[in-house]
């Protein structure tokens, strides 16, 4: 973000992705963190005392400290939100309450204060089980009710639908980020590679579901942060939905664990288990309207990001291995 200095909210801004950007934002603008501290990856961002930091601890659904978080502030990014699969399938009406409802207070308090724009996290979970170079325009997929695998992503998808209604009615600047598959350093939450990679580590089972030949498409967090800030920059982003993520960063899981292995140059085995749920076989994003209207463009391959998150990965091993 260049130009004058910005009071940005970064709500969840102490998780994986909130922590990236607080780092990258803080140098050149004042950045409020709200944040209940349920996952802290801010701690390893080597930001304590730093004079444009400002942290909040508090809840999203409570909407006065919400409103009182986002005074004075013209930017709002709003993160936070229950997410990782096994995560929401222990607490579905908790992910349901936050992901929601909680969006829906931050939003209220956007425009009561009046923002210059309000970038709201979403996901690729919209977009079911099998999508190739799925567009923000195709239509969206949940899975059967009662399958909580698809509980995220509707409570994703009513959070866009209601925060679209306010851009609409009320001029809310919106723009909403649909992330796909965004890994690095200081991933403390859920996630594939960060899971291998620690199990790589120590020389542990890598364990793939069903055969191994699921696809995804894996984003470096500095290319996804890169994207996030277009989509606050950019007077063309208020009022569009945008897929972030990388094509070029496509793998099958069995491939992707190949990578780990030989990039660690660990002695673990890859063993394979049946999925215990609904599985997503292909996710790969079309990002055409993001480089046409922002101008994104993401530059870490695969194994480069691999290879640059790996180190932070072995520097806190025994932290990060200690919560699993």
């Amino acid at each position: 973000m260049t130009g004058d200095r910005k009071r940005v909210l970064i709500t969840g801004g102490a998780g994986f992705i909130g922590s990236h950007l607080v780092a990258r934002l803080v140098p050149d603008h004042d950045v409020v963190v709200y944040d209940n501290l349920h996952r802290n990856a801010l701690q390893f961002a080597h930001l304590d005392g730093h004079p444009h930091l400002h942290f909040i601890q508090g809840d999203v659904l409570d909407y006065d400290a919400v409103r009182r978080a986002v005074e004075g502030c013209t930017i709002v990014i709003h993160c936070a939100a229950i997410a990782g699969v096994y995560t929401v399938d222990r607490s579905a009406v908790r992910t349901m309450e936050v992901n929601m409802l909680g969006t829906h207070q931050v939003v209220k308090a956007a425009l009561e204060v009046g923002v210059e724009r309000f970038v709201e996290f979403s996901t690729s979970e919209v977009y079911g089980p099998f999508t190739h170079k799925g567009k923000e325009d195709d239509p969206t997929t949940i899975g059967p009710i009662g399958e909580s695998r698809w509980v995220y992503a509707a409570s994703k998808l009513a959070s866009e639908h209601l925060s679209y209604a306010h851009f609409k009615e009320d001029g809310l600047p919106l723009t909403i980020v649909r992330p796909f598959n965004v890994y690095g350093p200081r991933q403390v939450g859920d996630g594939a590679i960060r899971g291998m990679v620690l199990q790589a580590l120590r020389n542990l089972p890598i364990t793939l579901y069903n055969d191994g030949t699921q696809i995804r498409s894996w984003c470096f967090v500095d290319d996804f942060v890169d994207g996030v800030i277009r989509c606050v920059e950019r007077p063309e982003a208020v009022g569009q939905a945008f897929n972030i993520g990388n094509p070029q960063g496509t793998a099958t899981n069995f491939e992707l664990a190949n990578t780990i292995l030989r990039l660690t140059d660990s002695s673990s085995e890859i063993v394979f288990k049946p999925h215990p749920g609904p599985e997503v076989d292909l996710r790969v994003p079309s990002i055409e309207k993001a480089m046409t209207l922002l101008g994104f463009a993401p530059k870490i391959s695969l194994a480069d990001g691999i290879g640059r998150a790996i180190p932070w990965y072995r520097d806190h091993l025994s932290v990060l291995t200690a919560r699993d």
